[in-house]
């Protein structure tokens, strides 16, 4: 019963709205802000090539003048920035700036979400966290979560200054939008409407034949092997796809991004050390 209501709740969902509303889960309010955590921070609009807002926030260390360098979070489906920022924020006490940025229809951003603008707008914010980044001296890394790691590795592949990114991080990410979808409705239903459904979903912004071109870009994926979201095996395929140099986190008993613990995980300190790793 409980399986015949969730296919109810997925019809209706995709008749009513579209594919769309099962790949983005946006909500409109503020869960926390960098304020709130100790951090400064400025909150700026992006205007995107149909003349809309994005909502853009760079979060500091009020202590440090010059960061280590700036890391560009990409964040996954549900809620918005203003929840996802915590997942990162403890990387600014250890002296890194925190570009963070909603997608259409996320938080204060404007519009609606929609795959194909998310590539294009996404390539705008990455033209603007590298400026910062210049205009500060330092590197510009690049952090993406779940969804947001799908949405950042086909940006990065399109965008002309890709080569300016010294760590391309991918977090409990996928390759394919059909796969993921056939796997994840699999394993809510059962397995002969995850096959049926995956055919509705076009794979025309999927990263999966764009990751070979972003080497020589060093990569870092990470996946924990209980992830029940987005399955072990995606994060495996997205590393055998890319090129070198590259690393494979597998993080065993973790869950769906769930490895920090707001940097309190046994991998927080090689995670800092890798980073440094990159910026020297």
């Amino acid at each position: 019963m409980k399986k015949l209501y969730c296919l109810i709740i997925i019809c209706f969902s995709f008749l009513l709205f579209g594919c769309s509303s099962l790949y983005y889960h946006p909500t409109k309010q503020t869960y926390f802000t960098p304020k709130q955590m100790g951090f400064t921070y400025s909150s700026e609009f992006i205007q995107t090539k149909d003349n809309l807002g994005l909502n853009v926030w760079k979060i500091k260390n009020q202590k440090v003048d010059t960061p280590k360098a700036v890391i560009l979070q990409f964040h996954g489906n549900g809620q918005n920035m203003s929840s996802h920022f915590l997942s990162l924020a403890w990387l600014v006490n250890h002296g890194y700036e925190l570009i963070t940025f909603d997608y259409r229809g996320y938080g204060e951003s404007e519009g609606e979400p929609d795959p194909y603008d998310n590539i294009d707008d996404s390539k705008l914010v990455l033209d603007f966290a590298l400026k910062e980044a210049k205009e500060k001296g330092v590197k510009l890394i690049v952090y993406g979560q779940s969804l947001g790691g799908a949405i950042a590795m086909r940006s990065l592949a399109e965008w002309e200054g890709k080569n300016h990114v010294v760590l391309l991080c991918i977090d409990g990410s996928f390759a394919s939008y059909r796969k993921v979808v056939k796997e994840t409705m699999n394993h809510v239903i059962f397995p002969p409407m995850g096959n049926l459904f995956s055919w509705i979903f076009h794979d025309g912004t999927s990263p999966k034949d764009s990751i070979a071109s972003l080497a020589p870009i060093p990569m870092l994926v990470i996946h924990g092997t209980e992830d029940t979201v987005v399955f072990f095996d995606n994060g495996k395929e997205i590393f055998g796809l890319a090129g070198e140099p590259k690393v494979f986190w597998e993080i065993r008993g973790g869950g769906h991004v769930d490895w920090m613990n707001l940097g309190q995980s046994k991998f927080a300190k090689d995670f800092l050390l890798l980073l440094n790793r990159h910026l020297y």
